[in-house]
């Protein structure tokens, strides 16, 4: 379960621009005196210009190195905050020309060192030291750090960031790690975190992301233009440890349920009222062995679903449904149906749900209304099969020993027949289409997924999909050509589309 998408989206958020923050105390520093501290601030403000010669501003940068490092005891001890902070912006600013090579060690005379001119110096440890003997001196100056560091944090976690996208997480880790040693614990170290923890669960080391993930919930409060991407990633940790906790047994279990019982607990705590939250506490809380207060929660949303989205009375659903209460999921999932009839995911998880409390009257009707909106999912075929396989066992007993014309024996044929089909139309599927993104941001709705091709030839494919409000009623039309798909091939498909109410979709049977 990845818990965000990486794309450039995310690297524009490390541009050099202001990042909100809480009120600091002062910070001063004496970047007048001795004379050396003095003359390389100079220099590194005209550097700083958007003027002048690029090989002109490299000479400015290298003078302050040179003026900091020459002489160097003695311009510690007139004024040793004043020298590490002149000295940790100018090698930021000389670091970012070597961002392309990754910050690779450098000859100490290449940037302007004036001792040791031969030995080799990693600017991001060096740029790092500098800085932590600021802060160490006034923890309010972490203020005025923040900005060179992310000099050299932002290429390191863009990288990070494209690496990542191809897959390769050892060098996306490594990446980030680097970008940490010099950024962490500042508010857009978030978006290391964020990969980090994606790499980790990758890995099966779910602890070691849960940690990740709780350190980028963290960094991220406080920052009104992230408030809803923290909801998802703290919701998200809660999710995570109870997957965990589903896999173990006894008290180990009951463990990993009470630490997301107190993690959603102290979320509510926060964002009162989130009906998501409280779907997933009442699961949390009858894992762990607090049935009471989960019956609470979800027979207050049976009760009154009219006060909750049908976003949140699905998810609360699904909740229920992992937490063995399959007959609150059920009661939930309905509730949710009434409020957006052509609910994918909703019609789904509510036939399985029936099927599992063996309401199989029921499930007829629901399975009828899946299928005319995701019609090209064997999946959905499963179910029938499955519903018929019921129907057959129970009129074998009524057709034993009757002749093949009576209406009991045609009616156990006839489940049978149905049987075998839906299990043919499920394990011999043409093609196969899924979704992974239904995302809405007002009246702008993005549908994303991908169309396989089990057949031995190449096809192409046009999705014919129809946009529904609650109700059931069309609001737009869109028609998406997938080209080329080749035999035994998946190719991803992405729709965009606006009109308001849209809440589902469906498309139309593509005929094999």
């Amino acid at each position: 379960m990845n818990l965000f998408r990486f794309s450039v989206v995310l690297t524009l958020a490390l541009a050099l621009r202001p990042v909100p923050g809480v009120a600091q105390d002062a910070c001063t520093i004496d970047e007048k005196k001795p004379n050396q501290v003095k003359d390389a601030a100079s220099a590194l403000t005209k550097a700083d210009l958007p003027i002048g010669k690029p090989e002109d501003k490299r000479k400015a940068m290298l003078q302050a190195v040179t003026l900091l490092t020459k002489d160097q005891e003695k311009i510690v001890a007139a004024n040793p905050t004043g020298r590490a902070f002149v000295l940790g912006r100018a090698l930021a600013m000389i670091a970012e020309q070597y961002k392309d090579s990754g910050f690779a060690p450098v000859k100490r005379g290449s940037v302007g060192y004036a001792t040791d001119p031969d030995g080799m110096i990693d600017l991001v440890a060096a740029t790092d030291s500098a800085f932590d003997l600021v802060e160490a001196s006034n923890p309010a100056c972490k203020a005025e750090t923040e900005e060179s560091r992310r000099r050299l944090y932002a290429p390191l976690v863009n990288a990070a960031v494209n690496v990542y996208n191809q897959q390769l997480t050892d060098s996306a880790a490594a990446l980030v790690r680097r970008g940490l040693s010099v950024y962490d614990d500042y508010r857009l170290a978030y978006i290391a975190y964020n990969i980090l923890g994606n790499v980790q669960q990758s890995k099966d080391s779910v602890d070691a992301a849960v940690v990740s993930f709780k350190k980028m919930a963290t960094l991220m409060k406080g920052d009104t233009a992230t408030v809803e991407e923290r909801k998802n990633v703290m919701l998200n940790i809660a999710q995570l440890v109870m997957s965990q906790g589903e896999s173990l047994e006894g008290e180990a279990k009951a463990a990993k349920f009470a630490d997301a019982t107190a993690y959603l607990e102290a979320y509510l705590a926060e964002f009162p009222g989130d009906a998501k939250a409280q779907g997933a506490l009442a699961r949390a809380q009858i894992a762990s062995g607090n049935s009471a207060a989960a019956e609470k929660v979800f027979g207050a949303m049976i009760a009154s679903p009219g006060t909750y989205s049908d976003a949140a009375l699905f998810e609360a659903g699904v909740n229920a449904a992992r937490a063995d209460r399959a007959a609150d999921a059920a009661a939930l999932f309905d509730a949710g149906l009434k409020k957006n009839v052509a609910s994918r995911d909703g019609l789904f998880n509510y036939a399985v749900t029936l099927q599992k409390l063996e309401k199989w009257t029921e499930v007829p009707a629901i399975l009828t209304r899946l299928v005319n909106v995701d019609p090209e999912n064997p999946d959905n075929y499963q179910l029938w099969a499955l519903y018929y396989q019921n129907e057959a066992k129970l009129r074998k007993d009524a057709a034993a020993k009757k002749p093949a014309t009576s209406p009991e024996a045609k009616a156990y044929a006839a489940a049978n027949d149905s049987l075998l089909k839906y299990f043919k139309r499920m394990s011999e599927a043409p093609v196969k289409v899924t979704f992974n993104l239904w995302a809405h941001d007002e009246n702008k709705h993005t549908l994303g997924g991908a169309i396989e091709n089990t057949t031995d030839a190449e096809k192409s494919y046009t999705l014919k999909f129809e946009f529904l409000d609650a109700a059931g009623t069309v609001v737009s039309t869109k028609d998406v050509v997938v080209e080329a798909v080749g035999a035994k091939k998946s190719k991803s498909f992405r729709v965009e589309v606006e009109g308001a109410g849209i809440l589902a979709y469906r498309y139309a049977p593509l005929g094999g």
